[in-house]
């Protein structure tokens, strides 16, 4: 949660402050909401959203999620002879939106299902964009 909300605000107060704000938000939709199939994606959404609204109102930092919010970069054991700095690299080039979906997939662990709930995207959009950009790591990487 906290990489998420890090990664809209680039500040550790606003980002405890959208997680906060989140909090109320969801505690406020629950008893509206009639049945929630997968509470964490539905709880993200709300996270994404309530960040995306905090971007929009200061307009400090441009919208992405940054690698520096990622420490489990670190402890990836790289095979292939793909090293750390040649992933960070390869994400660093990646465009925001399929970076997200990256970032959610592989390192957050959520399926594409979820994804697509929290970034409001389709199913299908979130699965091409995903394949495409593995593809051209795979095509950069040989």
């Amino acid at each position: 949660m906290y990489r998420i909300a890090y990664s809209y605000t680039h500040c550790s107060e606003d980002a405890l402050d959208v997680i906060q704000d989140s909090f109320q938000k969801a505690l406020m939709d629950f008893s509206k909401v009639k049945k929630i199939d997968h509470f964490q994606a539905w709880f993200y959404k709300i996270l994404v959203r309530t960040a995306i609204d905090y971007w929009r109102k200061n307009k400090r930092m441009p919208l992405n999620f940054e690698l520096e919010d990622c420490p489990e970069l670190e402890f990836i054991d790289c095979q292939n002879d793909v090293s750390y700095m040649e992933l960070r690299e390869l994400l660093s080039q990646t465009p925001s939106p399929e970076r997200e979906i990256i970032i959610l997939k592989f390192f957050e662990g959520f399926t594409l299902k979820e994804i697509a709930q929290i970034l409001n995207l389709n199913e299908n959009t979130v699965k091409t964009k995903m394949y495409r950009s593995l593809d051209n790591y795979k095509e950069i990487l040989k």
